[in-house]
């Protein structure tokens, strides 16, 4: 079996061209220099930056998370050498804007498939945190590095996307330890795919076996998960934003893990929404907040359904259903005590994960042209390369 080159330069009309015309790279990084901009000079006046502020300032002692202080050295060394706060958190940004640049990049995100990435990176809820100094800037490059990496394999399989998105899932669990986790999850399924033998068997005999093996998993893991839960997730969860907040729930009483899992019919789209009505009334800054949670969560079953109807049938649907549902239900259950109980300050840490939250959308593309590079060719014509067997 040899490989061929297949060159195709395709006309299309001006409005089928603009229709699938990419992500420009230079659209995205003005989302984020903007993001940096509202959230420094708008933003801060009607809420603190907290985080941001202290890493700048080397408020956190050496008492403080490996993680806490490596972030602090880089923001004040940053400081010291740029010799500006927005400065710093522009190159905060970037990083984060860089790694959504590789994503469009390698998933050759084009046409009807921006919309998506597009709802996420003009969302309040991410754009605030993306684009200043603190993990969540950091977290979101790692992602979108990862995520680049992924939709590139699976379109060209190169050995450089192997190499990358490991190190990022490190970084991902170093920096956010439980998103990390679930991403690292959604990975070894990847793999499992990518790699592991071609087994005939339908996705419900699949989803049979690996839901036996994650029962055998988490009966073997749970005094650990509950103990974690009970007794540091859900304390921390509801003292952590309590101080001088408006927008904390005290009405929210967990105190098991079998509290939170019993509740998450309504505990999972309310911390991802976040104010309720009635919340908007009372502080009617929390608006664009709430319009911004119901975009997120209408992306979230958008990419639910793409993900059981949708995707083609084989591996690419097997890793959303196997590998993406299960990854996405992990982070959004830990992210859930936070996003509950204080919806005002939980965007902060919903931010990390919300690009994960399209990926559906994106694989789907990256399947569709898989051994398929487009390119741009400047005279209103696109040129595919095909890999071909002959």
């Amino acid at each position: 079996m040899i490989a061929v080159l297949d060159h195709r330069t395709t006309a299309y009309p001006s409005t089928s061209a603009s229709a699938g015309a990419p992500l420009r790279r230079t659209v995205v990084l003005a989302i984020f220099a903007a993001w940096t901009l509202f959230s420094v000079y708008v933003y801060s006046r009607y809420s603190q930056l907290g985080d941001a502020q202290a890493y700048l300032t080397g408020e956190y002692g050496e008492y403080a998370q490996g993680r806490t202080l490596l972030i602090t050295r880089v923001a004040s060394g940053l400081r010291a050498m740029l010799g500006a706060d927005l400065l710093v958190h522009l190159a905060f940004s970037m990083f984060a804007a860089s790694g959504v640049c590789y994503l469009i990049a390698q998933g050759d995100i084009r046409g009807r498939y921006r919309w998506p990435l597009l709802a996420i990176l003009l969302n309040p809820n991410f754009g605030v945190w993306a684009s200043v100094t603190g993990r969540e800037s950091i977290f979101v490059g790692l992602l979108a590095y990862f995520m680049g990496a992924v939709l590139g394999h699976h379109r060209r399989h190169r050995i450089a996307h192997v190499l990358i998105a490991p190190l990022c899932v490190a970084g991902m669990i170093y920096i956010r330890a439980p998103f990390g986790i679930g991403i690292a999850l959604f990975y070894l399924v990847y793999l499992l795919y990518a790699w592991g033998p071609r087994l005939r068997l339908s996705i419900g005999v699949q989803a049979v076996f690996f839901l036996a093996l994650a029962t055998l998993a988490l009966a073997f893991a749970w005094p650990y998960i509950d103990g974690y839960i009970s007794n540091e997730i859900l304390p921390l969860a509801q003292s952590y934003f309590t101080v001088a907040s408006t927008t904390t729930r005290t009405w929210v009483d967990l105190h098991t893990a079998g509290d939170l899992l019993a509740g998450l019919w309504w505990i999972l789209p309310l911390s991802l929404i976040g104010p309720t009505p009635a919340e908007v009334l009372a502080r009617p800054v929390m608006l664009p907040f709430l319009l911004a949670g119901l975009v997120v969560f209408g992306l979230l079953l958008h990419s639910i359904y793409v993900a059981m109807f949708k995707a083609p049938r084989g591996p690419t649907r097997g890793i959303l259903l196997l590998g993406w549902l299960p990854a996405m239900l992990v982070i959004l259950v830990s992210y859930a005590p936070f996003g509950i109980y204080n919806p005002g300050s939980g965007i902060r840490y919903a931010s990390c994960f919300l690009l994960f939250v399209i990926f559906p959308a994106l694989l789907v593309r990256a399947a569709a042209h898989a051994g398929t590079t487009t390119r741009d060719t400047g005279d209103g014509s696109i040129s595919r390369t095909t890999m071909r067997a002959s």
